[in-house]
């Protein structure tokens, strides 16, 4: 089953509103279907889908030499010859699913990314939490920017200035808790690192590992690099009690797929997962890390069994549905998310009212207080998360948005 856009409105002091509030609508851009063509020497001369073609094959040849997985070569070349990974029918079981339901590695790698005309809108994340906060979504506190060898304080605020590594240090400790450090640009969840405080010294853990925090080496890398490098410093939201039950060391959030179908009035939710986090994710929930997606029933909020991907779950799990957390001993399958309406509101709202959106991927947290939050979007979002669960193309609103764009 999926979802419209429901009653799309936003309050008048920038504070997205509740449906049927009867608060001003905020502003759709309907899309006509049109996918721009990003300038390139090389796509100029070889043309578009060349171009694409070229591309995706030479990342192609570098995933199945980085993962060789253990298939004979009769049957990798028939798995290739449709568009996938090996890797892929192995995760997806193409001994008893249909590959034809599935969206290909390929037309992921080749099609997908040009979708969105403006796909760095989402790349960055500045630039879409400056939409979101326009738009009147709440979003996560950012505490600091360091680009070229300098911090910003509180960039979202009046009160934006350059601060010392010694006012941050200070800014950090007086605050208490824990905060988020990421990649401006960072997406998979790379190099995204939980700031603590432990007794007056703030020290930074991902995954297993824990060192001293030392605002230095943040500053030199945010002068290094052609571009230089961006990193964000936010707060670490404090999310609801059925989340923090789920695991409680890392953010977990739903991972919601929207599809905007060409001369439709609205996008729909075509699919959601909720990904929870493991010792080897901290502080985040990453599925390719070796987090668990579980798929969630779109007219319910119920979710199914956890999957894990198979390259991830050497001694620790099986690749089988996951009715339970492995570490924690969770209940995964049959739990029934809390909100999940107020859930699909926010994100289908996000997805109307951003003009350069025709798909995307939203991460969402909910709050303490119930309130979900988008912590980002992805404009060419991983699909095995998903597809684990059942092909996108068995959906017949998927596969008739897909065809429209050919």
């Amino acid at each position: 089953m999926t979802s419209t856009a429901r009653d799309t409105k936003t309050s008048g002091s920038g504070r997205a509103a509740e449906p049927g509030s009867g608060k001003r609508p905020l502003p759709y851009f309907k899309w006509e279907g049109t996918m721009a063509e990003l300038p390139s020497t090389l796509r100029k001369l070889v043309g578009t889908r060349a171009y694409q073609n070229l591309k995706s094959a030479y990342g192609w040849v570098k995933h199945e030499r980085r993962n060789r997985p253990s298939m004979p070569l009769k049957r990798k070349l028939q798995v290739w010859r449709r568009g996938f990974f090996a890797e892929s029918a192995t995760m997806y079981d193409f001994d008893r699913n249909n590959p034809a339901e599935y969206l290909s590695d390929f037309t992921r790698a080749a099609r997908w990314r040009d979708i969105n005309a403006h796909n760095e809108f989402f790349a960055h994340k500045l630039v879409l939490r400056s939409f979101l906060l326009a738009m009147g979504f709440r979003q996560a506190e950012t505490l600091a920017l360091l680009f070229e060898g300098k911090i910003v304080g509180s960039p979202f605020s009046p009160d934006a200035q350059h601060i010392t590594p010694d006012e941050l240090i200070r800014q950090l400790l007086s605050r208490g808790g824990s905060y988020i450090i990421k990649p401006e640009d960072g997406a998979s969840g790379k190099d995204v690192l939980l700031l603590e405080n432990r007794g007056g010294e703030l020290i930074i853990r991902r995954g297993p590992e824990v060192t001293p925090f030392t605002v230095a080496n943040l500053v030199a890398l945010s002068a290094a690099g052609d571009p230089p490098h961006m990193t964000l410093i936010e707060e670490r939201l404090e999310q609801d009690v059925f989340w923090r039950a789920l695991f409680h060391e890392s953010g977990n959030t739903l991972r919601v797929l929207t599809l905007w179908t060409p001369g439709e009035p609205a996008p729909f939710i075509a699919r959601a997962v909720q990904r929870i986090g493991t010792s080897m994710t901290v502080p985040t929930d990453n599925w390719s890390a070796g987090g668990i997606s579980a798929p969630v029933d779109l007219a319910t909020g119920r979710l199914g069994p956890g999957r894990m991907r198979p390259a991830r779950t050497a001694g620790l799990v099986a690749t089988e549905g996951l009715p339970h957390h492995p570490e924690n001993g969770a209940q995964i399958s049959g739990a029934v998310l809390p909100g999940w309406d107020r859930i699909q509101d926010t994100v289908l709202r996000a997805a109307a009212s951003l003009p350069f959106n025709r798909m995307a991927g939203w991460d969402v947290l909910v709050t303490s207080g119930g309130e979900p939050v988008i912590i980002e979007g992805n404009g060419n979002s991983d699909i095995d998360l998903f597809q684990v669960h059942g092909g996108l193309l068995a959906d017949p609103r998927i596969r008739r948005f897909h065809e429209a764009l050919g």
